[in-house]
């Protein structure tokens, strides 16, 4: 048994003492568990973050949208109203057909008690025009175009007034012939009331007075059967790009551009409004003509990638039917930008915002290098404590023991090496106090073994003595002496 207890020790392979071996083992396996830690925690946090920011994302460009929608419906039920209040007033006979003055005067306060309205205007079946118009210093201009069938001329009139305490001040009047010629159911505004058959009819087209985009809601004036001409109601489409740039600064009121930029198409993606009104002026079609500005010729950066996006998509216009958001990725920059399209609900517009991720994200991100910096420190940490809480509790114990399972091997039974480990009341502690019961018994057990192999040598020993001397008895020369030395004696008793 001892001896198979000392072969064990020989040969088990014992780290030598000052090892770190089983030191780096437990401290990596301790930073492995901080890790894992560090990392449970680190990465739900990112990816909840980052699925909130996609969800704030999104409600972003519900509320741009959902906004737009009531802004433009608010102003397409105004001119609605309008235009009803305008037609019932000509078909009540509120207002004479026949009387200039009363034309005047009705048209001037209804677009004074209107300010979202550029234009009221009726244009005649024979060519004539009476309109009113708000100029961008709130101005209101009466414009009396007479049309001459026989020259096919127009001559222009127009009164400027000036609006105080709900009192009308002219202060300009100008007269001039209009070149080109104006002839009213030549107007797109008016051949669309016309085959509409007595329905409101929505025409967008470039306002030939102002050479900006605008729209009219207009309607046919009948008496009986007969056509007297078109009532509308124009509305200037800065109005909108208006809106939608005070929804922009709205929305970045804490010092951040959160909105990004925001526009309107129709199904042609000709551009109908955007925060950023200069796009929405309009470009050359023809000599003398101007038409709504096509998406893809716009110079905003932002509002390019939108263009870019619903070509790549080959997304058509008129078949959005429900808020859909898409994703572009900048080739010079590597920064995404969110794209969002919604329907409208009238005239097969679109709304649709652009919003840079980098708006939302920056904040998220610097948030995210502080966690890194807390985890990393947390983990540089945890890892001394680790390794000085490992040496000094772990590490050191069994190497005391390993080495005192070296001394058992050759021989040396020093155990007070073990006094400080065995004091311990844990595992550790036992395991020593184990150690050194074993060591004494090899110890002990090995002085009775030498001591049984002296005595057993000394036997031998004897045993080998009396066997050479029963050989040497045995052999005839001996035999030869013996009977020699027996006659000697023999001899000398005799004498």
């Amino acid at each position: 048994m001892i001896r198979s207890l000392k072969n064990h020790l020989k040969h088990a392979k014992f780290p030598k003492p000052g090892t770190s071996s089983l030191k780096v083992s437990l401290v990596g396996a301790m930073l492995a568990t901080v890790g894992a830690t560090a990392a449970i925690v680190y990465l739900p946090w990112a990816v909840a973050s980052r699925r909130n920011v996609d969800a704030m994302m999104t409600q972003v460009n519900q509320e741009v949208a959902n906004s737009t929608r009531q802004e433009v419906k608010r102003l397409f039920l105004s001119a609605q109203s309008a235009q009803q209040l305008v037609d019932s007033s000509f078909t009540q006979k509120f207002v004479a057909l026949s009387n200039l003055e009363e034309q005047e005067a009705f048209f001037l306060s209804t677009l004074a008690a209107n300010p979202d309205f550029t234009w009221i205007q009726l244009g005649y079946a024979n060519g004539d025009f009476v309109g009113v118009q708000r100029t961008t210093t709130n101005l209101l201009k009466f414009h009396l175009r007479d049309w001459n069938p026989t020259t096919r001329t127009t001559q222009s009139t127009v009164r400027t007034y000036q609006v105080k305490n709900q009192d009308f001040q002219q202060v300009e009047q100008q007269s001039m012939q209009m070149n080109p010629a104006f002839y009213a159911p030549d107007r797109p505004w008016y051949q669309n009331a016309i085959q509409t058959a007595g329905k409101s009819a929505w025409t967008v087209y470039v306002y030939r007075s102002t050479n900006t985009p605008g729209m009219d809601a207009t309607i046919r004036l009948q008496n009986g059967q007969k056509t007297i001409g078109v009532i509308g109601v124009g509305i200037e489409l800065t109005q909108l790009s208006r809106y939608l740039e005070r929804m922009k600064e709205n929305a970045a009121g804490d010092g951040t551009q959160r909105v990004g930029e925001a526009f309107i198409l129709n199904s042609k993606a000709e551009l109908i409004a955007s925060t950023d009104s200069q796009e929405v002026m309009p470009q050359p079609a023809a000599p003398g003509q101007l038409q709504l500005r096509q998406f893809n010729q716009t110079r905003n950066l932002m509002l390019q990638f939108a263009s870019k996006t619903i070509a790549n998509q080959n997304i058509d216009l008129s078949r959005i039917e429900a808020q859909q958001e898409y994703v572009y990725t900048d080739p010079q920059t590597g920064e995404n930008y969110r794209i969002s399209l919604a329907p409208v609900g009238y005239l097969g517009w679109v709304v649709g915002s652009v919003i840079p991720e980098a708006n939302y994200l920056t904040e998220i991100n610097r948030n995210k290098q502080i966690l890194l910096v807390v985890i990393t420190l947390f983990v540089v940490t945890a890892a001394g404590v680790a390794i000085v809480a490992v040496d000094r509790m772990v590490a050191r114990p069994i190497v005391r023991i390993a080495q005192t399972a070296a001394d058992i091997e050759a021989e040396k039974f020093e155990l007070d090496s073990l006094a400080s480990v065995a004091c311990r009341a844990d595992e550790l502690g036992q395991l020593a106090r184990m150690f050194q019961k074993m060591a004494q018994q090899v110890y002990l057990r090995e002085q009775r073994l030498k001591q049984q192999v002296q005595e057993l040598k000394i036997e031998i020993d004897e045993a080998k003595r009396q066997k050479q001397v029963q050989e040497i008895v045995e052999t005839d020369f001996f035999q030869d002496l013996v009977g020699k030395a027996q006659t000697l004696r023999q001899r000398k008793q005799s004498r």
